[in-house]
C-alpha cells in the first residue's frame, strides 16, 4: 500500500513492522518484491513522492545529492555527484536504461598480478536468481553465452574466432521502455495493492540510531522534506527481532553510516574505501577496412531493437520482426562487444573489459569504445566533507576522493593492443589510437578532449563484502558484521566489479536477500 509522511504527527513513531528498507530503487523495489505477501510487515522508505517519475527529482530533494570531490574526480567529471544519481521514488532506475549482461566466474575470483579481492561465493550463487532478475528487463531468457542464439536474433553474424585469439564475443542488452526500466513504474501497481508491504513517501533517513556498543540498530531517525525545507519529524523503531536494510544506491548508505558515529566500521577503517567505478573512454579508436563490412557483421554489433516470443509448447523463445511484435512479446535492444578471453586475462594480469563497436554507415570504418574492470583501491574512498552541508537537513555532505591505479591502465592499454592485432588480423587496413594513455594511473585526456576518461555511473565497492571482518563491512548475506539487524543492498558491497553494468546483478543479490530476510 501507499502512504506519505507528510499525514504522520510530529514526533510519530512507527513500530509495527518486522522490515525497514530504506531506499526505493533496483534494490529496495527487488527486496520488496520478493516479500510481496510475505507472513512478514514491510516498510519502504521512499525520499521521494508517488507521482515521481523521468528526470526530475521533486521539492529541492536532489540536492541533498550535492557532494564534493577530491582533484582528480574535479578533472573527470566535476558534476559527477549529482548528475549521476537521482533522490526519488525509482532511484536512478529512473535514467539507468537498463544496460545488462551478468558477471562471469571469473570476475568472482583473485586474479594473480591483478587483485587479490574475490567473493565469498561464486558466480552460481547469482545464477540462482539471474533468471528471475532477467524478467526485471523483460530480456527474455537467460542466455546470454549462446551467441548463435543471438546471431540469429541479430540477423547477424560476429567475427569468427581464430587461433590465439585475445578477443572473443558477449551480448549485451538494454530496456529504453521506460514503463520497464523505471522500476517504480514496473512494479508500482504490485507495491501499491500489497497488504503487507508499506511505501511510506517523503520519508528521508538521517541518522541511524543503535545500542550502547553498536551492535544493534534501535531506530532511524527521519523527516520528510516540505516546501524545500526540512519538514516533521518521526522515527522507525522496529522490535528486537526487526531488521534494517539501506538500499540507497552505493554512496548514501557510506554517509549515513559515517553520519551514525561510523557505524559498522572495522580496525582497519575499511567503511568507504575501495569505492569503485567503471572507467569509460567512448572514443578509444579507429578501425579502418580496406572493404566496406559484411551488413550481417555490422548488424551483430550495431544496437538492434529486437523482440521474442514464447513458443506456446515449451519454454523457448524465438525472434519475430519488430513490425508484427505485440504487447506480450519482450522487445528490448541488444548487440554483440568483444571482451578479453580468460587465458589473456590471466596471462597478462590484466581487469576484464568490453569493447563496443559502433561501424560508420557505409561500414568502411569504426569506431571503438571500452569500459573496464577497476582494481579494488583503498585510497579511492568515500568521507564526509564536514565543511559543506546540504541545504535541506543540514547534513556534511559526501566527498568522493576517486583514483585509479598503474594496473587500471594496464588494462585499457592491453586492450588497444588486443583490438589492434584482432582487427589487422581481420583484414583492417589502419588501427588509429584516438585517446591517450601515455604517463601514470591518473594522467589521462579530459573532457571535452575526444578520446577522455569518464566515469561510468556505476557507485561500487564502499562496504565490500568479506568472510572475515577483518577485510571488509558487510557478510556474505550482505548483513554489517559487527550489526546484527542492519543490511546493505546494492553495489557498494561488490568486492570486485568486473566490466558488467550492475543493474542485473544488484537485482539478483537483492532476491537473494529478500530471500534471506523472509
Amino acid at each position: 500500500m501507499y502512504k506519505n509522511a507528510d499525514n504522520l504527527e510530529e514526533g510519530s513513531v512507527l513500530s509495527e513492522y518486522d522490515i525497514c528498507i530504506v531506499g526505493t530503487g533496483a534494490a529496495g523495489i527487488s527486496i520488496a518484491k520478493k516479500l510481496l505477501g510475505a507472513n512478514k510487515k514491510v516498510l519502504l522508505l521512499a525520499s521521494g513522492i508517488s507521482s515521481d517519475r523521468g528526470y526530475d527529482p521533486s521539492g529541492g530533494r536532489q540536492t541533498v545529492y550535492q557532494g564534493t570531490l577530491g582533484s582528480f574526480m574535479q578533472k573527470v567529471d566535476p558534476d559527477f555527484m549529482t548528475r549521476s544519481r537521482l533522490r526519488m521514488f525509482g532511484g536512478t532506475t529512473n535514467h539507468i536504461e537498463f544496460f545488462t549482461t551478468p558477471l562471469i566466474q571469473e570476475d568472482f575470483e583473485p586474479r594473480e598480478g591483478y587483485r587479490q579481492a574475490a567473493w565469498p561465493f561464486g558466480i552460481e550463487e547469482l545464477n540462482k536468481y539471474y533468471p528471475e532478475a532477467n524478467t526485471s528487463g523483460n530480456f527474455g531468457p537467460f542466455n546470454y553465452d549462446d551467441i548463435d542464439f543471438w546471431a540469429e536474433v541479430l540477423d547477424g553474424k560476429p567475427y569468427q574466432a581464430e587461433k590465439d585469439d585475445k578477443l572473443q564475443n558477449a551480448i549485451f542488452h538494454a530496456q529504453f521502455d521506460e514503463e520497464i526500466h523505471d522500476f517504480q513504474v514496473h512494479y508500482g501497481e504490485q507495491l501499491k495493492a500489497s497488504k503487507n508491504v508499506t511505501v511510506l513517501f517523503n520519508a528521508n533517513v538521517l541518522e541511524i540510531n543503535s545500542s550502547n556498543d553498536s551492535s544493534h540498530v534501535t531506530s532511524l531517525a527521519c523527516a520528510t522534506i516540505k516546501d524545500g525545507n526540512k519538514g516533521l519529524n518521526f522515527s522507525v523503531a522496529l522490535g528486537k527481532k526487526g531488521t534494517y536494510t539501506l538500499a540507497t544506491g552505493g554512496i548514501e548508505p557510506i554517509r549515513l553510516l559515517k553520519i551514525s558515529n561510523d557505524l559498522g566500521n572495522n580496525e582497519k577503517d575499511m567503511l568507504g574505501r575501495g569505492f569503485m567505478l567503471h572507467p569509460v573512454i567512448v572514443e578509444g579508436a579507429t578501425v579502418h577496412f580496406n572493404n566496406t563490412e559484411n551488413e550481417k557483421q555490422v548488424n551483430f554489433y550495431n544496437r538492434q531493437e529486437v523482440s521474442l516470443r514464447k513458443n506456446t509448447h515449451d519454454d523457448h523463445y524465438k525472434g519475430i520482426p519488430r513490425k508484427d511484435a505485440n504487447r506480450d512479446d519482450c522487445s528490448f535492444t541488444a548487440w554483440g562487444v568483444l571482451t578479453p578471453t580468460i587465458p589473456a586475462m590471466n596471462e597478462d594480469k590484466i581487469g576484464n573489459f568490453r569493447v563496443w563497436i559502433t561501424y560508420k554507415t557505409d561500414g568502411s570504418s569504426a569506431l571503438l569504445g571500452f569500459n573496464w574492470e577497476q582494481v579494488p583501491n583503498e585510497d579511492s574512498r568515500l568521507t564526509l566533507d564536514p565543511e559543506v552541508r546540504d541545504p535541506i537537513f543540514d547534513q556534511p555532505v559526501s566527498h568522493l576522493d576517486w583514483h585509479l591505479l598503474k594496473e587500471d591502465k594496464h588494462t585499457i592499454r592491453k586492450c588497444l593492443e588486443y583490438c589492434n592485432d584482432y582487427f589487422m588480423q581481420r583484414g583492417a587496413s589502419k588501427f588509429e589510437v584516438e585517446t591517450n594513455l601515455s604517463g601514470g594511473p591518473e594522467d589521462w585526456l579530459f573532457a571535452p578532449t575526444s578520446g577522455a576518461l569518464k566515469p561510468g555511473d556505476h557507485h561500487m565497492g564502499g562496504l565490500r563484502m568479506s568472510t572475515d571482518p577483518e577485510y571488509g563491512i558487510v557478510d556474505s548475506n550482505c548483513k554489517i558484521h559487527t550489526v546484527d539487524n542492519l543490511y546493505i543492498a546494492g553495489s557498494s558491497v561488490f568486492p570486485t566489479v568486473g566490466y558488467a553494468n550492475p543493474t542485473i546483478s544488484i537485482v539478483a543479490l537483492s532476491l537473494r536477500l529478500g530471500e534471506h530476510l523472509d
